[in-house]
């Protein structure tokens, strides 16, 4: 644990893939079709995340294309800095080479420098944490040659980005906002040294903002000082209100009620609950349930025969893009979601913005997301409580109104929605006044 990249990553959605985002990459003296489009007029901001999907994790940071893409539609000039840190236990499968090299992709019109090689840092934070740092000047130097120094960097995270954007030498340093995804949040605390660039980074950001109010407060508890603003990730365009399947009648032994889970497959998700709550349905002939498991992970061998155990009907669907999961969810009645705890549970929103009641516990992250006609919240760990509620939504499924769920939902977590919240963010940066983002 001693290496920064080894506890700043926060859990990964294993059911995602690139989300589209296929990279194109370029030469590194060719210039892209839509340069004197992205030299317009406007606020000119550059995205440093924390992850970016890579050759050997494409699955890393799925979510922040998605996000720059949204970014760039709402009308801000928009471009991508990513120091690639090829890390030791991936040497064996990379092309990457040992001195970093400056490499030109794209995200649509949003360009994107990717300052990559191989790196070790011996097990000392210090060493990544200064190596991220100067693959970062020399991305933002690439990258002003050709489109301009930004007005302000945009970190995902306190460590790596949002510390090495702080902790420049240039003026850049003194304009970065900060989002932090890292939940829970302890995790950017350990060791010490971290515990120290981490505070270090976020007391020296213009603008502080967490994708949660829980995860607000657990920056509170942490001794963060200073406003916190809540903008929650947004949505993809992909997830669409869309008329549930038919719903199963009496007697009907051909059609039954489709229950879905998304996330990573492992037993702080539930997943335990869930399988003991299928188990009981499965007894209840009233309650027909296919179980659809959408995502990977540690316990995909335990839950499988689990479930063949239950004589509770199930699918694992591996994981998938946006597309892929948006299918499926249109495809179903409702998402179950039974978690001991959340940071921003990404799949409660995707689904709610489908049109599909949830449910899921009365933990942090999750409950916060469900309001009135958006579903039912059951206590955690209990699998009786778990196997009510979905019946409960099966029997009485007319109650839930898709169109006015998934109008809230969009609302809420729509992709212009979440832009809108960020421009003004960085037109108080760019201004030098400091207002909160609004909760959400």
């Amino acid at each position: 644990m001693g290496d920064i990249e080894a506890f700043v990553s926060p859990c990964v959605y294993g059911y995602r893939g690139n989300r589209g985002g296929h990279h194109r990459r370029f030469g590194r003296t060719q210039r892209f079709e839509h340069d004197a489009e992205f030299m317009a007029d406007g606020l000119h901001v550059v995205i440093v995340p924390s992850w970016w999907p890579s050759p050997e994790r494409p699955l890393h940071g799925v979510f922040f294309p998605d996000f720059a893409r949204a970014m760039a539609e709402a009308g801000v000039r928009v471009g991508v800095v990513t120091p690639d840190l090829v890390g030791a236990r991936f040497w064996r499968e990379t092309f990457a080479r040992w001195r970093a090299r400056v490499e030109w992709e794209a995200v649509g019109d949003v360009p994107v420098v990717r300052v990559r090689g191989r790196h070790t840092s011996l097990g000392r934070s210090g060493i990544h944490m200064r190596v991220y740092r100067r693959r970062l000047e020399i991305g933002l130097a690439a990258y002003a040659e050709r489109y301009g120094s930004p007005d302000l960097l945009h970190a995902m995270a306190a460590l790596p980005a949002g510390w090495a954007c702080t902790h420049l030498s240039e003026s850049l340093a003194s304009r970065v906002l900060i989002t932090e995804h890292t939940g829970p949040f302890a995790l950017l605390l350990r060791p010490s040294s971290a515990a120290k660039m981490t505070h270090s980074a976020l007391a020296r950001a213009a603008q502080v903002v967490a994708v949660s109010a829980n995860l607000k407060s657990e920056m509170q508890a942490a001794g963060v000082s200073g406003p916190i603003g809540v903008v929650g990730n947004l949505v993809a365009d992909a997830f669409q209100p869309a008329a549930p399947p038919e719903i199963p009648g009496a007697g009907d032994l051909r059609s039954r009620f489709q229950v879905v889970f998304v996330g990573r497959l492992t037993v702080e998700k539930g997943l335990r609950e869930l399988v003991a709550a299928a188990a009981l349905l499965a007894k209840q002939p009233e309650t027909r349930c296919v179980w659809h498991f959408v995502g990977t992970g540690p316990m995909e061998a335990e839950l499988r025969a689990a479930m063949a155990r239950s004589n509770a009907q199930s699918v694992f669907h591996g994981y998938q893009d946006s597309a892929g999961v948006a299918s499926i969810l249109r495809a179903s009645h409702v998402l179950v979601l039974p978690s001991y705890g959340e940071n921003y549970p990404l799949a409660i929103c995707e689904a709610l913005a489908s049109g599909r009641p949830v449910v899921t516990t009365d933990v942090p992250g999750c409950a916060a997301l469900i309001g009135p006609g958006d579903g039912l919240v059951v206590p955690v760990r209990d699998a009786v409580a778990l196997a009510d509620a979905v019946q409960r939504c099966a029997v009485d499924y007319a109650q839930w109104d898709w169109r006015a769920i998934g109008a809230r939902a969009r609302e809420r977590f729509s992709r212009a929605t979440v832009a809108q919240e960020y421009i003004r963010l960085y037109e108080a940066v760019q201004a030098g006044s400091l207002p909160k983002a609004r909760a959400r």
